[in-house]
Order: C-alpha cells, then sequence, then structure tokens
C-alpha cells in the first residue's frame, strides 16, 4: 500500500476527502478490503488534482523514458498530463486493466531535473537463462522525487513502501520487463510520487557467498540560506550513537542533535561545520548558544561537491570527523560535563545565511524485517497515546497545585481504564524518580517544584505542615499571584535567595509560598489551585488564596498578579499591534480610567448595528506600580536603542529553567499567525502589520492599557474586537475577578496586572505559554526594580 500523507494539503485534497483517505489508511489499510477502499478513493484524489490544476478532462498519465547516461542505462517513470505528452514520441500506449501507462520511444538523453528527495542503492544477482544460467551482477539505483509538500517521514515511508511492494518475493519479476511492468503499475497507486528513476551499471565485485548484499537508503534534505533549521525525522538516532552523511554547501553546515522534537534551544547540541567564512568548526551548547570547543578546519566544505562527514556521540563525548570512515578523521572533540548530558532523540540541520545546502544521509535497509510492520505500527501507537496520557496526568497535578490529586481522581480526570491501572501507577512511578511529582501521603499526589543549588541559584523546597514564623525584618512587602505551573516556575526563577514552602492538606486547601528578595525588596510568590469541578468553587478557591496570603504577610503593601494572556490584534496599525510573547501591562487608557474590566452582559441594540456592554470595572487609589510602568516605558522611547532590563532578565532566567519540563525559549516566529474573521464568519489569515517605531521583532516589548475577561465576549472573536476597541483594551484574560474581589475586601489599594501574550483568543494555547509566562516574570523584575 501507498504511504498517504499525514495532511490533506500536501497533495491538494478537500478536507473531506482527506478524512476519509486518512481513516482508509489508518484503520484499513492492512485488510485486502482497506486496499480496495484506498485504491478507490485514491482514484477521486487523481481527478481532484486534475481539476485543483485547471485541467480538467486532461488526464494523468505514467510515461516510462529509456536512455543512456554515462554508459548507464536509464529509466525514468514519470506522471505527466495528456496534453504535455507528444504522440510522435511513443513507442506503446497501454489499455485495458493498465490504462494511463505510456512507453515513450528511447532517447539519447534524458531532461534534466532537480536533484532526487529519496535514494535507493542495491547490489542485484540475476541468471541469465539464455547464456547458460551465468550469473549477472548489477548496481541498481532508485531515485524518487515527490509532489505537494509532504512531510520527510512521509516521504521516506512511501518510497520505502514502494521498494519494499516492488520486491515482494511472492510477486517478485522473472525478468526485467516483468520488473518495469510492475513499477509502472505501482506508480499509478503511489499518487504522493511523482517521479522515479532506474539506474542500472553492470559491476564486476565478487558475489556473495551466502549473506545477502545491503539495500542502502539515501534521505536528502534541501536547506536554504537562512539559518532555520529543518527536521529530519526520517533518520532515526534514539537508537543510535553515530550518524554518516554527505553535505554540499558553501559554509555553515549546521547540525542540531537535541533531546526534544522540534526544540533546538534547549537540551541541544549544535555542531556548525564550516562557520566564519569555512575557516573553522564549532559545537554549541543550544541553537547559537555558547562555544564549547571549536577548530580551525579551512575550506572543510565545498558548494561544487559533496563531502562526507561523521558525528558521534558514545560516552557522552561528541566526536566530529571528515570522510567516510566513521571515527578516522576526528576534527572535533568534545567531553560533555553531567550537567549538560541527555538522550539524543531528534536530528535536524540548517546552513546559514551565506550558503544553501544539500544533505544526504544513508541507512541501511533491512529488507526482510520491513515486510511487515503492524506489529511495530501498534507498539507505537500504543506508546504515544500513553505519552499523551502521562502528559495529561501531569497537567492535571500542575492545575492542582499547590493542591493534591487523588490516585483515583486522577485516574477518571485523564479517562485510564480499569485494565491500565498498573501501567498508569508505573508511569507515576517513573514521574515520581524524576522529581516532577510526589506521593506526599498514601494515594495523595501533587506536583512538584525542584530544588536547586550551584554557583548562580540555591532554592529550597520544603514540604511542611505549618509555616515557619517570620522575624518582622523578613516579612515581604511585595506579593506576586499566579495561576498556571510554568507561570509560578518563572515567577521564581526571578527571585533570589529564595525558599519555597508548601502548606500541603490531604483534605481542603493546600497553600505555596516563595520568599525571596528582588532587588532591594522582600516579596513572595503563590500560586491559585486551579483544581475545582465548578466555577463558583473555583472563585472561593481564588479568594481564599489571596486572603490567606495576606492574612499570612500582614506586611503586603503592592501586589503584582503575572501571567499569561491573549492579545488584541491592531490589523493596520504596527504602533498599536500587540504578538505573541508581548507583554501588556494594566494601565488606565485615555477611554477609560479602570485598569481591569469584566464584562457580564450584552444586549443587542434595537435601534444600531452595535451592542451595549455592561461591565464592572477596577482601578487602584495608589497607582504607584502603574506610575512606574508609565515611566519605564517612557524611558525606553526617550532612549534611541535602549538596554530594556527583562530582555537580559530572561536571558538570566533561561539557565536557571533549562532542567524544567517545559520549553521556555521562543516558539518559531511562523507560529505566531494572525486571523481575521469576517462578516461571514470565514477566518482569514493576515500579514502582521509593519513594526511600529522602536519595536523589536523577535524579541518582547511592552504595550500598556486596559486588560478584561469575560466569556461572553471571548467567545466571539467580533465581540472580542468591538469590546476592545470601545475601551481601550490591549489583552484578555481567564478572569482574575476572584482575586480583584478578595483584594479589594482586604482593602489592598496597590495591584497591578501583567500579561505575557500566548495566542489572540484566550490565553491557552500551550506552546507559547512558558516564553509567555517568561516575558511576564522578566517585566516584573525590572518593574520591581525601578520601584521607589
Amino acid at each position: 500500500m501507498s504511504a498517504y500523507p499525514a495532511t490533506y494539503d500536501q497533495v491538494g485534497l478537500p478536507p473531506v476527502l482527506s478524512a476519509v483517505l486518512d481513516f482508509v489508511w489508518t484503520d484499513h489499510t492492512p485488510t485486502a478490503e482497506g486496499q480496495s477502499i484506498y485504491r478507490s478513493l485514491s482514484l477521486v484524489q487523481q481527478w481532484w488534482s486534475e481539476r485543483r490544476g485547471g485541467r480538467m478532462g486532461d488526464s494523468e498519465e505514467v510515461v516510462m523514458m529509456a536512455a543512456k547516461r554515462d554508459g548507464r542505462s536509464v529509466m525514468r517513470l514519470e506522471r505527466m498530463f495528456r496534453s504535455e505528452i507528444d504522440d510522435k514520441l511513443l513507442l506503446h500506449v497501454a489499455g485495458g486493466p493498465h490504462k494511463g501507462i505510456l512507453i515513450a520511444k528511447a532517447v539519447d538523453n534524458l531532461k534534466d531535473v532537480e536533484p532526487a528527495e529519496g535514494r535507493l542503492e542495491f547490489l542485484a544477482y540475476l541468471v541469465n537463462e539464455e547464456q547458460h544460467n551465468q550469473s549477472v551482477q548489477d548496481y541498481w539505483t532508485l531515485r524518487f522525487w515527490f509532489r505537494g509538500q509532504a512531510e520527510g517521514v512521509v516521504k521516506k515511508k512511501t518510497f520505502t513502501d514502494y521498494f519494499q511492494e516492488l520486491m515482494n518475493p511472492s510477486s517478485f519479476p522473472k525478468n526485467y520487463i516483468g520488473f518495469i511492468k510492475k513499477a509502472l503499475v505501482l506508480l499509478k497507486v503511489y499518487h504522493v510520487i511523482k517521479r522515479v528513476e532506474l539506474e542500472v551499471q553492470e559491476t564486476e565485485d565478487p558475489s556473495p557467498e551466502e549473506s545477502i548484499p545491503p539495500i542502502k537508503s539515501f534521505t536528502s534534505v534541501f536547506t536554504p540560506a537562512s539559518y532555520t533549521y529543518q527536521l529530519v525525522p526520517e533518520v532515526q538516532i534514539n537508537n543510535k550513537t553515530f550518524i554518516t552523511f554527505m553535505v554540499k554547501a558553501a559554509a555553515d553546515a549546521h547540525v542540531a542533535l537535541s533531546a526534544v522534537y522540534g526544540d533546538v534551544d534547549r537540551k541541544t547540541y549544535e555542531i556548525v561545520i564550516g562557520t566564519d567564512g569555512n575557516t573553522k568548526s564549532i559545537i554549541r551548547y543550544g541553537a547559537g548558544g555558547p562555544i564549547m570547543v571549536e577548530s580551525m578546519t579551512m575550506n572543510v566544505l565545498s558548494e561544487e561537491e559533496f563531502r562526507y562527514f561523521w558525528v558521534n556521540w558514545a560516552n557522552n563525548k561528541i566526536e566530529v570527523g571528515r570522510g567516510a570512515n566513521y571515527g578516522v578523521g576526528a576534527f572535533l572533540q568534545w567531553t560533555i560535563p553531567p550537567s549538560k548530558q541527555f538522550n539524543i532523540n531528534c536530528l535536524a540541520v540548517s546552513t546559514g545565511t551565506p550558503s544553501r545546502g544539500q544533505w544526504e544521509f544513508a541507512e541501511l535497509l533491512d529488507a526482510e524485517k520491513d515486510f511487515g510492520k503492524e506489529a511495530k505500527k501498534k507498539r507505537i501507537k500504543h506508546s504515544l497515546l500513553w505519552i499523551a496520557k502521562k502528559q495529561k496526568m501531569l497537567q492535571c497535578l500542575e492545575d492542582a497545585y499547590p493542591n493534591m490529586v487523588k490516585t483515583a481522581e486522577m485516574f477518571k480526570y485523564c479517562k485510564i481504564k480499569q485494565s491500565d491501572t498498573m501501567a498508569a501507577l508505573v508511569f507515576l512511578s517513573d514521574m515520581q524518580k524524576k522529581n516532577l511529582i510526589k506521593e506526599v501521603e498514601g494515594g495523595y499526589w501533587m506536583r512538584l517544584q525542584k530544588s536547586q543549588e550551584s554557583e548562580i541559584i540555591k532554592h529550597e523546597v520544603k514540604i511542611v505542615k505549618h509555616m515557619p514564623e517570620l522575624k518582622a525584618s523578613e516579612q515581604p512587602t511585595i506579593a506576586i499571584v499566579t495561576s498556571l505551573f510554568c507561570e509560578k516556575v518563572a515567577v521564581d526563577a526571578m527571585i533570589e535567595e529564595k525558599t519555597t514552602y508548601v502548606k500541603y492538606k490531604t483534605e481542603g486547601e493546600s497553600q505555596v509560598y516563595t520568599l525571596g528578595r528582588i532587588g532591594k525588596f522582600k516579596v513572595v510568590s503563590t500560586k491559585v489551585s486551579r483544581k475545582s469541578s465548578s466555577e463558583q468553587e473555583a472563585r472561593i478557591c481564588a479568594e481564599n488564596t489571596i486572603t490567606r496570603l495576606l492574612g499570612s504577610f500582614s506586611k503586603i503593601h503592592h501586589v503584582l498578579i503575572v501571567g499569561v494572556g491573549s492579545g488584541v490584534p491592531h490589523y493596520s496599525d504596527g504602533n498599536q499591534h500587540v504578538r505573541l510573547g508581548d507583554v501588556v501591562v494594566s494601565v488606565p487608557s485615555r477611554k477609560n480610567g479602570a485598569i481591569y474590566m469584566y464584562c457580564d452582559k450584552i444586549e443587542k441594540m434595537t435601534d444600531a448595528n452595535g451592542y451595549n456592554y455592561s461591565t464592572r470595572e477596577w482601578d487602584c487609589s495608589d497607582n504607584s506600580l502603574q506610575d512606574v510602568a508609565v515611566s519605564l516605558k517612557q524611558i525606553m522611547e526617550r532612549d534611541t536603542n535602549p538596554q530594556r532590563p527583562w530582555d537580559r532578565y530572561m536571558n538570566d532566567a533561561k539557565d536557571i529553567l533549562q532542567t524544567e519540563e517545559s520549553n521556555f525559549h521562543r516558539p518559531p516566529m511562523k507560529t505566531d499567525r494572525l486571523f481575521y474573521t469576517d462578516d461571514n464568519g470565514t477566518d482569514l489569515e493576515l500579514e502582521h502589520p509593519a513594526a511600529g517605531k522602536g519595536y523589536r521583532v523577535g524579541q518582547s516589548n511592552c504595550r500598556l492599557g486596559v486588560i478584561a475577561s469575560g466569556k461572553l465576549v471571548s467567545r466571539s472573536p467580533r465581540l472580542r474586537q468591538s469590546f476592545a476597541e470601545i475601551n481601550g483594551i490591549r489583552a484578555y484574560d481567564s478572569d482574575v475577578t476572584a482575586v480583584l474581589e478578595s483584594l479589594e475586601g482586604n482593602r489592598n489599594n496597590s495591584f497591578i496586572i501583567i500579561r505575557g501574550i500566548s495566542d489572540y483568543s484566550s490565553g491557552s494555547r500551550k506552546e507559547w505559554q512558558p516564553y509567555a509566562s517568561l516575558a511576564a516574570a522578566a517585566y516584573m523584575k525590572s518593574l520591581i526594580y525601578a520601584l521607589k
């Protein structure tokens, strides 16, 4: 069966047909019935592709062309539209069940095409019956090209499956003609493949006695001159300790070996070959991170020819060498210190701005092993399912933190079946060994913050029944309130000389307080538990958390509510636009004296095309924090190239946070996508407006304005935008009205809300939450340092 692409836009299918094909591929491929359904639907796919290309009535054919290249026989099998084919050049047009297959006359030279995206090489041992069964040995090369934007894994699976079906011993052709015929018929089924080329070269190498010759599978990767990493999941490295590859580039060939798929910033060894004008090579910790070791390597790369290299990472030592012989010709060596050791699971490559690159990775294909993969597929699917459940259990404990969760409640929330109970308990035990969670008492689990001790930081976490008494001089005057676990961790990374106390109860509400210092101020941070069975219970929990905080620390004067939110974009004015990773600080706008608004009711105007919004508003009688925020912004705008303190604090904190489960590095710019909903309810993707004066693209920038919440406005993009324009709102959050009401009830008159932007809708987009939390925490530290 053919490898169906992961997403419909890779071959231009409409979503409904894509879903059907995906269902058939996922659930029915192993059966003959599934294969029949798939092939039938593939005919519809072919029709759609022709229609999409504006070729209604112009059928797609598979054409075979033969030629000689440097003394070698070459046969090219290619998809072409009928209108592109010159009938005068055809030798045969197949009919009946093989309709759509055309044989062209032999030519002297084949048309030049772009480099192949995949390749297989192997020795073929054949017997010539016409010459007394004399053995013939050929070196065969199969090259593959693909259409659409299929992922590398899909491409590799497709050409591997094509090859396996072509070479299947139970239906292997008896001669060359039968082999080519089978290759043509299969190509009609494998719609992702655009072109296949078979090159045959007679060789006089000695034939093997018993061993089967290896089949080499080559994966090609093309990288632009932009230092943008391309993941290479088709080259599995989690079970290896070395790789060999070829690369053709003028300079700056980057190889990233990472612990986490898609993350080349944290837990990554970056090898740069031929940097600094193709004069030296280096190893970094993290993409663009500090250089661990370097070596002079003049003209080690070439843009004219492929050069062989190998990389070895066995025994906590990275070695890089030149040449096809692994272990010979090393020019870079680095012994990895214990603090920077991890398991390598992902490979990515790129080339810098001086040069584009072409890469080739070779692997041996086990023909016998690869002929049946269903058991392996099931194991992988099962493993992925458990990884998702493990993440959900961790998320359950993070939301509840500092409260504990019973085992039975957690299994119910995560939909763990009775038959899977033992496996789930094993996963909990594994997470406890990694100090991610702790079984505080029998059957009661809690997420853990990690204790740390190094030259740059000391953070002790204590689980206690009672809080220690503090002297008057140790009492904090600033409190910081968070809701998400990643918010709490990011805030604590900004605090110096800190100790965390988790005051727990198996029944009822627990509290967590991190005591320390920021600048000259004693501070305390806490987290509101998000574990609740109802909205009313959540409000009570939040109010109680603030009441206990202010009751336990009577000298608190300022309260900072720090975390993530959703930005209000401006589609035309870069000076008003808010992007992901930016920070919005609650300061009154010209349109409104409030710093926070909650919309609890919306009414449609009867005599106009608009709405009336019923709101509740909050402001401060003590504007000290807001005044500092305005002053900080004025200083940043006054200087031509200001040194923004939060940039430095973010960089410093990344070293502290690198051991955390969440990734606090900035996600790729391409994930910051802007959409607009038109009057018909259609979402349109738009370009971000040009950056305004002083705005630094790719960094965290600060915006001042009102912050709001309310389910009624948050459900509709048009209402969100309308409500924001009327009231000068720059961001929305998940509703902190219970916290504000508790502050109001406890007569706290100085508070501010700081939101790092993680999306444009609800603030719940997990990909940007850690980085947005870090940006908000870094701005918080800047504000406290500037406070008098």
